[in-house]
């Protein structure tokens, strides 16, 4: 199924949409509750001022990124990679 140029409010529920590609997508203030992306890829994504609680970041890898300001659990993770001599 090819969905393109959908404007304004928009709800997905109980759907199993595997292997889906989003690309060009503005999904700026939206909401992600009990979702699997496992597996999944995000390149040149601005994540802003998003904040992600209650998640599993098993074997995750960031590289390539800017992380001013990045906290987690309250921590900057500049100062964290600073105090580890990274």
């Amino acid at each position: 199924m090819d969905l393109t140029q959908i404007s304004g409010k928009f709800s997905l529920t109980q759907s199993n949409i595997p292997d889906a590609e989003f690309r060009n997508v503005n999904l700026a203030n939206a909401r992600f509750t009990d979702i699997n992306l496992a597996g999944s890829r995000f390149d040149d994504i601005n994540f802003t001022g998003t904040k992600i609680t209650n998640v599993n970041l098993t074997n995750v890898d960031i590289s390539d990124c800017n992380i001013d300001g990045l906290r987690i659990d309250g921590h900057l993770v500049t100062d964290l990679l600073k105090s580890r001599g990274k």
